[in-house]
């Protein structure tokens, strides 16, 4: 799949973004211009299900992970579910649980729950794990980033009001949000893929032609 547009990442952000505004109600009021034929609704309905596709895509290289003994698609999907983002660090020396050489400051991604083992990865894999959660947890962001901008307003606003602020003042941010997820995307798939092609198993036997 080729890499989003900033027109198509501006219409996802600006959908969730409204919607947080709108405390759920701009997400119906796309479906119904976009049944009524509204022009602009059609397109950021279509810009939400492009951006879909492609986090999906980032979940489906992941799913197609190949079984390793370090447990690494077990690994890159609880970073993917967990509600924050890796950033946990772990004081002292330990094993990093996907090279399992010895190292100092590892990146804690263990569960939150008891009775599970602890997971530590070493530092250098922190830029990948920071981008995979992003990929997968794009919506989310953008709703917590809209909250705290809502949140740092000191008047009173309508809906509207809010809505038209919000894009003037957050599209440099927008663009700059467009680059990191493009960016993050492709590093991501790049990883994925190597880590394949690196494991992946051929048959021992083969049939002569």
């Amino acid at each position: 799949m080729s890499e989003c547009s900033l027109d198509e990442f501006r219409g996802f952000f600006l959908a969730k973004a409204f919607d947080v505004i709108g405390n759920g109600t701009y997400r119906k009021h796309i479906a119904r211009c976009k049944d009524s034929g509204d022009p602009w609704a059609i397109a950021m309905a279509a810009h939400v299900q492009t951006m879909q596709a492609q986090i999906r895509e980032v979940q489906a290289a992941v799913a197609a992970m190949p079984q390793t003994p370090n447990r690494l698609p077990e690994i890159c999907r609880d970073v993917m579910m967990s509600a924050q983002p890796p950033v946990r660090l772990h004081g002292g020396s330990t094993v990093c649980s996907i090279t399992g050489r010895r190292c100092n400051r590892c990146l804690d991604i263990s569960k939150a729950h008891k009775n599970t083992p602890h997971v530590y990865v070493d530092p250098r894999f922190c830029f990948f794990f920071m981008l995979l959660w992003l990929c997968n947890k794009l919506e989310y962001v953008i709703r917590c980033f809209t909250r705290d901008w809502m949140d740092r307003r000191t008047e009173a606003e309508s809906m509207a009001s809010l809505c038209q602020r919000l894009q003037s003042e957050l599209e440099p941010t927008i663009a700059k949000m467009h680059s990191l997820f493009a960016q993050g995307k492709r590093h991501v798939l790049a990883t994925l893929a190597h880590h394949t092609s690196v494991n992946q198993y051929t048959p021992v036997l083969t049939s002569d032609k």
